[in-house]
């Protein structure tokens, strides 16, 4: 399955990029996707409690299964002044 996944924040400077297009498997999570990528980015891993996953532009949880043509955004958190 195809998913696009967008990169907000310092977690785009950490990929290297602000999006990607990548295939998982029936059944995987947005959890089993971000675990992807903390694989290929280990700094990633500090930023795994405080982040927020979306899919397809509304909030989902981590648990949340996966599409073919979805969209998973992770969000870091936002201060404001």
């Amino acid at each position: 399955m195809q998913i696009r996944v967008l990169f907000f924040g310092r977690l785009k400077e950490i990929v290297g990029r602000a999006e990607d297009s990548v295939d998982v498997a029936e059944g995987a999570r947005i959890e089993d996707l971000f675990t992807r990528y903390r694989q290929l980015h280990p700094e990633l891993a500090p930023y795994r409690p405080s982040l927020v996953a979306s899919r397809n532009q509304e909030f989902a949880p981590w648990s949340a299964p996966l599409a073919s043509g979805d969209e998973v955004a992770f969000l870091p958190p936002v201060s404001g002044g």
